[in-house]
């Protein structure tokens, strides 16, 4: 299972949980695995099927240039990382 950390601003969504366990071989079974865990949560991290602009998901410190096909080895991390903004 990959380890999911969930930033701040989508805590709300899993209970107050900064990280989860989901099994998926892929970016889009994890996200599938999150909905099914957190129902809600796919609508917030997709649109029109893709990672939503100004969400980014990363596997082992990777960026995902793949989109949701990017493999997910068996015990990797995966970081949601909110744009940042300000000036």
């Amino acid at each position: 299972m990959a380890t999911v950390f969930i930033p701040a601003l989508m805590r709300n969504m899993t209970g107050g949980k900064d990280r989860v366990e989901i099994a998926g071989h892929n970016l889009r079974a994890i996200v599938e695995g999150l909905e099914a865990e957190f129902p809600g949560i796919k609508d917030f991290l997709l649109q029109d099927g893709r990672i939503r602009p100004g969400l980014a998901l990363a596997v082992d410190g990777a960026p995902t240039a793949k989109g949701l096909v990017m493999e997910v080895p068996e015990h990797a991390e995966v970081h949601i990382l909110p744009a940042l903004g300000g000036g």
